[in-house]
């Protein structure tokens, strides 16, 4: 029998209002459970690999290098778990980086609803 389960969301943004904003956004996701979060890019490694989440939201801040970097380490941390790339920076030459270094998608801050839409769509089930 398939059954669902809480989809574990971290998210990694050095700004607090985008936090807030992502945190509310998220709590009325049926099915979705907040499970940390962490401002800046190295502050989010460490809680990552212990939290285990399945959806992390990740801003690759400045310098990118250490993002790309922090990236490379979340995506080892977490094989399994989709990354979301929600940045200041709409650069194709940084989108691609990012999603040859393991982001499942690369989205700009004007993006947020489309943010949502594909965490409401990633639910996980299990069997049972």
């Amino acid at each position: 029998m398939s059954v669902f389960r809480a989809l574990k969301v971290f998210i990694a943004d050095d700004s607090e209002i985008i936090q807030q904003q992502l945190q509310s956004a998220i709590s009325l996701i049926d099915g979705c459970k907040l499970v940390g979060t962490a401002g800046g890019n190295s502050n989010a490694i460490g809680p990552i690999h212990t939290l285990q989440p399945d959806f992390v939201i990740f801003d690759i801040s400045v310098p990118h290098r250490e993002g790309i970097r922090v990236l490379r380490e979340i995506r080892k941390a977490v094989p399994l778990a989709q990354i979301a790339i929600f940045t200041g920076d709409p650069s194709v030459v940084l989108q691609e980086v990012c999603l040859e270094a393991g982001a499942n998608f690369y989205l700009d801050k004007s993006q947020i609803q489309d943010l949502i839409d594909i965490v409401s769509s990633r639910m996980v089930h299990t069997e049972h």
